[in-house]
């Protein structure tokens, strides 16, 4: 079915033999990691995803932060770099990077109606945990590098000794999107040891992290990005989205239009 589209979409776009068309950085990123095929139809270009449906790459409309979250398109997903390195305060609203997901490009890729069946019972730290087969290789290194982490610096040991959960069928608190953790690439450490913007009681939010920079390097090292990146803070949150630390996919809209 997916070959008929695609020579259905070619031929719709017209392209002379041998001509290839620049795919915008951003959308070919995310087919090296997503069960995606980058293509162009009149002009625009879209993920295809295996079923048929498109996801534009830029659907054209201005949005806030909230409609970016409901209804997002490609670029959405890249417009708020997410930055490694130091352990910083997250002072600006909506600074929240990683947060904005495609879910039908998430189903596509990790199993959709059959997702729970692709889970595996893995040993994190020997702690067992059920997250999806096809991070279970990175969350592995991930583990490799924290034992090293915690020999070097036993005051580790209190975050790493329980988790919160791996793969669970619910929503985001509050919404009714997806978690990550209904896909089974997202893990969470011990809630006594992390902090949850949720939990705050005053407002307005004010950032609060007590997670070691160790522990986040581990996980960002392997493709995990962090919860304690978000001004909405969920430290104990690590969510397997290699595709927001690739540094070659770190393109602006305007060079992509230089290369079209």
């Amino acid at each position: 079915m997916l070959a008929a589209v695609l020579a259905a979409l070619l031929a719709a776009e017209g392209n002379s033999a041998g001509a290839v068309p620049a795919v915008p950085r951003q959308l070919e990123c995310l087919a090296r990691s997503y069960s995606v095929k980058p293509v162009k139809v009149e002009a625009h270009w879209y993920a295809l995803l295996p079923d048929g449906q498109r996801i534009p790459f830029d659907d054209g409309k201005a949005k806030s932060f909230d409609e970016k979250l409901a209804s997002p398109d490609v670029e959405d997903l890249f417009s708020i770099p997410y930055r490694r390195g130091a352990i910083y305060e997250v002072r600006e609203e909506n600074d929240d990077p990683g947060r904005i997901r495609i879910e039908a490009i998430l189903a596509a890729t990790y199993g959709g109606d059959q997702v729970a069946a692709q889970q595996i019972r893995v040993h994190f730290l020997g702690l067992p945990v059920r997250v999806h087969r096809l991070i279970a290789p990175a969350l592995g290194r991930v583990a490799a590098r924290l034992e090293e982490a915690r020999k070097r610096d036993r005051s580790l040991e209190p975050f790493l000794r329980r988790l919160a959960g791996g793969f669970a069928e619910r929503k985001i608190a509050g919404t009714d999107r997806a978690s990550a953790h209904a896909f089974g690439i997202a893990i969470d450490l011990d809630k006594s040891m992390s902090d949850y913007w949720r939990w705050q009681k005053t407002k307005p939010l004010r950032w609060r992290n007590r997670i070691p920079q160790a522990i986040v390097d581990a996980f960002e090292a392997e493709g995990f990005i962090w919860g304690g990146r978000w001004y909405h803070y969920d430290t104990m949150h690590f969510e397997y989205r290699p595709e927001l630390l690739d540094d070659w996919c770190r393109v602006s809209a305007a060079s992509d239009n230089r290369r079209q």
